[in-house]
């Protein structure tokens, strides 16, 4: 990350923390050739053009902060497009035991990479639901990054089980900066009995990979993060673009994002206005800034190369 905005931050942007953004005005509204916005604290800025990376949910959320509103199709676009509720779950252990052979059960298996458990009947007392669950495991990759943490992915009404629970449980040691206060996207400070309620949720899961011994130190769990997309206004409360059932125009409805307002100085980039194969990824986040910032600076007259090949 600190790579990423090196250059803005060597290049002495100016910028605003802890700022929320109330309206934004187009060009045709300021009458200026300018962009303007306004802050919920009254403060007002100016700018040549303006590169909207505001998520999905957030724009589903607040149509009515755009001065001129909208167009229809944009509107109709982003009212069309579905927003998930995907969560993540990391929980570290003081060793990876899971890439080592499962020598108590005569084994060599192990676990690397992904592994999924469909709809699981053993975990009746705190899973009754039987709701998939599902890791990525950060212990196998570059040894330069591997860290021996497992990533659980939750959605739907699991994602809000967990979120509400670890919420319930923390709020009484939160300080009222939560995710909904600072946009931070996760739950308030997680006290132990919201730690020890995700150990217990997930052990079910975690104690059938190889080389699990619940007596050994290296296969308890050494600390967690849980996020909390779901009660994050700043994120729409929600998290990743999708394609419902139904859908009619979906791909037309990306494109028109992606477009945004250029003629009012009101560009979008983010994960759901990326190309196609890269939807609701942070790498389709990144690639659509790159886009937008080229297709800006070509609009200036300013040639772009070395860049990344524009995809559909």
């Amino acid at each position: 990350m600190e790579k990423i905005v090196a250059p803005v931050v060597d290049g002495g942007a100016d910028i605003k923390l802890q700022t929320r953004v109330a309206e934004i005005f187009g060009k045709s509204n300021t009458g200026s050739n300018t962009v303007k916005v306004k802050t919920t604290d009254n403060q007002i800025y100016e700018f040549d053009e303006l590169v909207l990376t505001t998520p999905l949910g957030w724009l589903k959320q607040n149509l009515q902060a755009f001065h001129p509103p909208l167009p229809p199709r944009l509107t109709a676009a982003i009212q069309s497009i579905g927003y998930g509720c995907l969560e993540k779950v990391y929980m570290s252990f003081p060793k990876a035991f899971w890439l080592e052979p499962d020598a108590a059960n005569n084994s060599n298996r192990t676990v690397k990479g992904f592994c999924q458990w469909l709809s699981p009947s053993y975990a009746s007392s705190t899973n009754p639901s039987r709701w998939t669950n599902e890791i990525v495991e950060l212990g196998s990759v570059d040894p330069s990054v591997a860290h021996p943490t497992l990533l659980f992915y939750i959605y739907g009404a699991e994602s809000e089980y967990v979120t509400s629970k670890v919420r319930s449980l923390s709020s009484s040691s939160s300080s009222g900066t939560g995710a909904d206060k600072n946009g931070s996207g996760t739950s308030p400070d997680q006290n132990e009995a919201a730690q020890q309620f995700l150990y217990d949720f997930f052990k079910p899961y975690y104690s059938l990979l190889p080389s699990y011994n619940p007596s050994d130190p290296n296969c308890q769990p050494s600390g967690c993060l849980a996020t909390d997309w779901l009660h994050d206004e700043l994120a729409g409360n929600g998290s990743y673009c999708n394609f419902q059932v139904g859908l009619q125009e979906g791909d037309k409805d990306i494109l028109a994002m992606r477009h945004g307002v250029p003629e009012e100085g009101v560009w979008m980039a983010g994960e759901h206005t990326a190309t196609f194969v890269a939807l609701g990824t942070v790498t389709g986040a990144y690639w659509s800034g790159e886009d937008v910032a080229r297709r800006i600076a070509e609009g200036y007259g300013r040639s772009v190369s070395g860049g990344r090949e524009s995809a559909v």
